[in-house]
């Protein structure tokens, strides 16, 4: 297996870029930080006790729901 490089990674997202990068798109023209009062105010729950780990950003997670219902569009198009 090939070692990875110091500039494998910006070179691989380079490469998506030229492509055609949905999520890069989508970041463009879209102004997330907007969706997090919004969200934060929907999802916010009480802590339960000292201790747990910290909750996933509630943007980043937005963010996973709209590709997944892109793509999910998307594969049952190509069908």
């Amino acid at each position: 297996m090939k070692e990875r490089g110091l500039f494998d990674e910006e070179e691989r997202l380079n490469i998506l870029s030229k492509l055609g990068d949905n999520l890069e798109t989508l970041n463009k023209k879209i102004n997330w930080e907007l969706f997090r009062p919004i969200l934060k105010k929907a999802l916010k729950k009480e802590a339960k006790g000292l201790g747990g780990r910290p909750a996933y950003d509630y943007v980043m997670m937005f963010k996973i729901i709209i590709l997944q219902r892109l793509y999910s569009a998307y594969f049952r198009q190509c069908r």
